[in-house]
């Protein structure tokens, strides 16, 4: 069951430190054994007073780079969740649609995007750098669970 499962949490909440974030995901991954890690959301996380020269897409592009930079040291699976930037409600999005600069996409090894085109609702892969295959998952609700 669910419950059973080896979750840990981190306490951030809003805008906070990318190297206070950082310690905590050195710290999961050496006393837990955490091999995934989940950062919601990207934008949100973010904080002006790191650094108050950079703007923000500034912030976000060294934020991202630590990110990989620490999937790379530990041999982790970071998850960076990323808003689209703001498009028609139901228009296709691509990888330019994702808000910030290019490097949050470069800097990926898989990119997933969740859409909503009106009729249907599916998980595409637009990047995957592992084998390069690319593909889409339809996503269902199940109206008794409350779950897609």
């Amino acid at each position: 069951r669910f419950q059973n499962l080896p979750l840990h949490f981190m306490k951030f909440h809003g805008g906070s430190d990318v190297n206070d974030v950082l310690d905590a995901m050195d710290y999961a991954t050496y006393v837990h054994d955490v091999e995934h890690i989940i950062l919601d959301n990207m934008q949100f996380m973010l904080t002006r007073t790191s650094n108050p020269s950079y703007d923000k897409f500034e912030m976000q592009d060294i934020a991202i780079e630590k990110f990989r930079k620490f999937a790379t040291s530990r041999n982790v699976h970071v998850t960076l969740v990323v808003h689209p930037r703001k498009e028609d409600e139901h228009a296709k999005l691509g990888i330019s649609s994702v808000y910030g600069s290019a490097k949050a996409t470069q800097e990926a090894d898989t990119v997933l995007i969740l859409q909503n085109d009106g009729k249907r609702k599916f998980m595409e892969v637009k990047k995957n750098r592992f084998d390069g295959t690319l593909g889409f998952c339809p996503l269902f609700f199940h109206s008794r669970s409350g779950r897609y």
